[in-house]
């Protein structure tokens, strides 16, 4: 229709001007904005959005909240993510979308400034939920001391100067909004905004299978899913659809078994094996997964004990294997975990989502400290840089960097600058892109949105040459694979689902491809004709060529 055609032209493109491209919003990706559109414009409380991880989904918000931006019935958009290098990216995109849409907010004093602000520009805002957070908690030491501050001088504080927006319509948009969305934050948002609406992306959401018991109100254990905190679904674009729609790779997964010994039981799933096994078995199998080296891979270790061992071990069985073999090529290991924070709020508001780190790092902090500024130590000699534990954010920058920098040919950036596997704990397993990061390592033990957040880390598109996610897990999880299928497939369950997520195993393309010769060489004996590739110009007619 002429309408729907010049709608998608006026409101569903966007040109990237840095790069001279103009971009079509896909179907699902309207779909969702047009449901969020509508939901505001009939004041239908909140929603969320299950848009797969990998299918886009900051440019379906980035489009949502130009739109709002043009509703005059709104006071403000903002648009929620959660860390600081979620934030920088996020804010990176949108920019990229429409040059200089969003500015930086670098303190919660800026986004102070910007939410009270009535110009245009600041109409749609960027900025974690931690800074958000601290605008609204009156009760924190960092809002207390600098509350005591402001009323010396006669000023408000944060909190009072925003009571101003307590009866406007303000709409926030969350990414990924299972995080840190459920814990006081929340609450607090819809507390301080009465007539707010909230809108959550994710590509994981938390059902009732997969969600964690807390204490609601100091009182009752309850779960908490997304539909408990945003209402109800919008619109859902699982991975199953993305797979299909070619939108995501799928994804090729090998459970490790070590070599059966005399005497010695196999370990049964989810139990650890020897860390100089997993090591041997990676420097086999690398280069092969990964393209020569094209591509690179990611260790999920299962504590930063691990992830520190594992960074000892392979420089000592590297460097046993170059003694032996001078031609051996050693690959570039780097390993990032956060640090003890100690008070630093910029590791707090990293270790918000890091789990497992903020655990380890409570015991023995002045031992994990020691190990972390020698692995900086390490990084530092193999690439020239000079980074410190006190500004611990910027090295896991570069760690970012290099790991896309693998992006550029050798001839123009160094093998030797790049890294070929980085070692982790919880960081870089959700919020981060790169489309030449092929390979998964596991050796810890993964579930539910957890699995599939980390196993997702692999399966961005590029071209032929990246066919699919690589995944060798050695931990022997398949039972925790098939349950994150069956709870994340959407409609498609069981057997048929797992054949759209999982590269065939190699005896069943054998099968394929030999019965496919078979078939081939039936129909050119029927022709009368050798099966060979020279025979095929003596084919009659166009249809049995194509045939």
């Amino acid at each position: 229709k002429k309408c729907d055609l010049g709608r998608t032209i006026s409101r569903y493109m966007v040109l990237l001007a840095g790069e001279q491209k103009l971009m079509v919003m896909r179907p699902y990706q309207v779909y969702a904005v047009q449901h969020i559109v509508q939901c505001i414009d009939e004041d239908n409380g909140n929603g969320y959005i299950w848009h797969t991880t990998g299918s886009g989904k900051t440019l379906t918000s980035f489009k949502a909240s130009t739109l709002l931006k043009e509703n005059d019935h709104i006071h403000k958009c903002v648009f929620v993510v959660d860390r600081k290098d979620l934030d920088r990216q996020t804010r990176e995109e949108f920019n990229k979308f429409q040059e200089g849409c969003v500015e930086e907010n670098t303190n919660t004093a800026a986004l102070v400034r910007r939410l009270l602000s009535e110009d245009y520009a600041d109409k749609v805002i960027v900025t974690t939920i931690q800074k958000l957070g601290l605008a609204l908690d009156g009760n924190s030491k960092r809002l207390s001391s600098n509350g005591r501050q402001r009323s010396k001088n006669g000023q408000a504080t944060y909190k009072q100067q925003l009571e101003a927006l307590t009866d406007k319509r303000v709409v926030f948009i969350f990414d990924e909004c299972h995080r840190s969305q459920f814990g006081e934050n929340h609450k607090a948002i819809k507390a301080f905004f009465p007539k707010a609406q909230l809108f959550g992306f994710t590509g994981t959401p938390i059902f009732e299978k997969n969600a964690s018991v807390q204490m609601i109100e100091g009182a009752t254990a309850s779960m908490r899913t997304t539909e408990d905190l945003f209402q109800k679904q919008l619109h859902a674009y699982t991975i199953t659809h993305a797979i299909e729609d070619g939108n995501v790779l799928r994804f090729h997964i090998d459970y490790f078994k070590p070599k059966e010994e005399k005497d010695k039981k196999q370990p049964k799933p989810g139990e650890a094996i020897a860390k100089r096994a997993v090591i041997e078995a990676i420097l086999t199998k690398h280069d092969a997964a990964t393209g020569g080296r094209r591509f690179n891979a990611i260790l999920a270790t299962a504590s930063i004990n691990d992830a520190i061992e594992y960074h000892a071990l392979f420089k000592t069985m590297q460097a046993e294997k170059l003694a032996a073999d001078p031609d051996f090529k050693a690959l570039n290991i780097a390993c990032v975990f956060s640090p003890p924070a100690e008070g630093d709020a910029d590791v707090k508001q990293i270790q918000e989502d890091l789990p497992q780190e903020q655990a380890d790092n409570e015991e023995d902090p002045e031992g994990k400290k020691a190990a972390l500024k020698s692995i900086l130590a390490d990084y530092n000699a193999r690439y020239g840089t000079n980074h410190r534990l006190s500004e611990f954010d910027l090295y896991y920058q570069d760690v970012q960097k290099r790991i896309k920098d693998q992006q550029w040919p050798n001839a123009d950036y160094p093998a030797a600058q790049k890294i070929d596997i980085t070692i982790v704990v919880d960081m870089l397993l959700t919020g981060f892109d790169s489309k030449f990061l092929n390979t998964l390592y596991v050796d810890k033990n993964l579930k539910h949105h957890g699995l599939i957040q980390a196993f997702s880390r692999t399966n961005r598109v590029l071209n032929g040459s990246k066919p699919y996610g690589n995944i060798l897990d050695f931990r022997q999880q398949q039972d925790a694979v098939d349950a994150a299928i069956t709870l994340f497939s959407g409609e498609k369950a069981g057997e048929q689902a797992r054949e759209i997520w999982l590269v065939d195993k190699a005896p069943v393309v054998i099968q394929k491809l030999e019965t496919a010769v078979q078939k081939l060489g039936d129909f050119m004996q029927s022709q009368g004709l050798a099966c060979a590739p020279s025979e095929v110009a003596n084919l009659k007619g166009d249809e049995a060529r194509a045939a």
